[in-house]
């Protein structure tokens, strides 16, 4: 548990500090992070992943926090269930899959370029105006 919490929560913490003290994060610079849904949702054989997500999900706020005196936004992104060899490796995840399909507005589980196409938009500008939160990426999925 240590380690999943270290590598997937506090690991933000550390990267942000390292880039701020090299003078990298510049005014309008922008820092995301990856979560999931793990941060609220109970799900078996997540705990170790969902108390991470929660951690990670506390950095953000307290660095938004920190950082916005700089002109640094900090959010993350919580994509919906996405494809991907961590996806997989997760016991019954083509069940997840296919009700996260059937559940979504949409008709279908979030896909890398939904959540780039996010990316993209919340780094057009130099605002930080946009900080501390996380962002739902998902079509829909997390409101049925």
């Amino acid at each position: 548990m240590d380690m999943t919490v270290d590598v997937m929560g506090h690991s933000l913490v550390y990267w942000v500090q390292d880039l701020h003290a090299a003078g990298l994060l510049r005014r309008g610079a922008k820092v995301l992070a990856l979560t999931s849904r793990g941060d609220s949702r109970v799900m078996p054989n997540y705990g170790a992943v969902s108390a991470a997500k929660s951690a990670l999900a506390a950095h953000v706020r307290q660095l938004a926090v920190e950082l916005a005196p700089a002109g640094i936004g900090v959010n993350a992104l919580r994509a919906g269930l996405t494809l991907t060899p961590a996806l997989i490796r997760i016991p019954g995840s083509d069940e997840l899959a296919r009700r996260a399909s059937e559940a979504n507005p949409h008709g279908r589980i979030t896909v890398p370029e939904d959540v780039a196409e996010a990316v993209l938009m919340l780094s057009a500008g130099d605002s930080s105006w946009i900080t501390g939160n996380v962002i739902d990426v998902d079509g829909g999925e997390g409101l049925v």
